[in-house]
């Protein structure tokens, strides 16, 4: 694959973490509170694998590393299945949630450098767009990370000038973007 050199050990996501530490409490727990058991996620082709979300319904989102430095995307049933994804023209894709109803939103990096966010219905179709006012640049773009039970996604966009702002699309696709007062 080429493609630009990404680097991710920069990208902070404070919410990861704590959502990793769910996965993990929420595998963690057995029929004998006890003895807790501890899962072990490794998706196909993974060299270091990032569980980001987990559903009510035990499902996992989240992302991975393969040997090229790329990132992808997976879903992991409450079975164990894996179904490994890229969004439409990704050269990485990080899927850092996941709603009851198993859709699945996090951005997804191109050929060019620039943000975009993916939303993964449950069928495995997908929705990609941008915040209005969204640069095009390297490094610019839109990063959605949330998706609440309707299907609303908020995050962060970056515009032309290299300035962060927020938005929020509806279920329905209409984005309001904002920007703290002050």
């Amino acid at each position: 694959m080429t493609g630009p050199t990404v680097r991710f050990a920069r990208v902070t996501l404070h919410k990861t973490a704590l959502r990793v530490l769910r996965c993990a409490l929420a595998l963690s727990v057995s029929a004998s509170a006890k003895h807790p058991t501890i899962i072990t996620l490794d998706p196909p082709g993974s060299v270091n694998t990032n569980s980001a979300a987990i559903n009510p319904a035990g499902a996992i989102a989240g992302y991975f590393f393969d040997a090229n430095n790329w990132a992808h995307g997976f879903l992991r049933a409450r079975d164990g299945t894996f179904t490994t994804f890229d969004a439409p023209g990704a050269v990485s894709t990080l899927a850092l949630d996941i709603n009851p109803e198993g859709a699945i939103a996090g951005p997804y990096l191109d050929h060019g450098n620039v943000w975009h966010l993916f939303l993964r219905a449950l069928d495995g179709t997908f929705t990609e767009f941008d915040a209005p006012g969204a640069g095009t640049g390297s490094g610019q773009g839109t990063l959605g990370q949330n998706i609440n039970t309707p299907g609303d996604v908020d995050g962060t966009y970056i515009d032309g000038s290299g300035v962060a702002h927020g938005f929020l699309r509806s279920k329905h696709g209409d984005i309001t973007t904002f920007d703290v007062p002050g």
